[in-house]
């Protein structure tokens, strides 16, 4: 994309912005399409801690959607073999979630090519220039 030939009348770091957002979302599709997943099914298990038992409302938290919405995400994740689902010994009104062997591997596959989604897209940067993006988005996200 030669963003010199673009329209003046947009701000050029919107354009830029505009052009990654759009290429992040086509690797989102192809990563969905190789691993058999809905959008929203993907973005659920890449939002999951780290931790191998959770419940639905940290997953909900992190991907700011609803309890109820997050739920019925789980509740596919569930029916395709991906997440089991358990009464919390401690509380039986709380449902415990945890992956599956099948989970285990699309979240990994998933994480993967999440990591080869950044590299690809910071592969014409040096290691320093990265890190200063890195940095200069953080202060613009944050100052929000």
């Amino acid at each position: 994309m030669n963003v010199e030939a673009k329209n003046n009348a947009v701000p050029l770091l919107i354009v830029l912005i505009r052009s990654i957002r759009d290429f992040c979302q086509r690797q989102e599709r192809e990563t969905c399409r190789k691993l058999a997943l809905t959008s929203s099914q993907l973005t659920f298990l890449l939002a999951m801690p780290e931790q191998t038992t959770f419940n639905v409302n940290q997953v909900a938290e992190v991907m700011g959607l609803s309890p109820s919405r997050a739920s019925r995400v789980a509740d596919s994740l569930v029916r395709h073999g991906l997440l089991y689902r358990r009464t919390a010994d401690s509380d039986r009104r709380t449902q415990l979630l945890e992956l599956t062997p099948a989970g285990r591997n699309k979240w990994q596959a998933a994480r993967k090519l999440l990591v080869e989604c950044e590299e690809k897209l910071l592969s014409k940067l040096t290691a320093q220039r990265s890190r200063e993006l890195e940095e200069a988005l953080k202060t613009l996200v944050n100052s929000w």
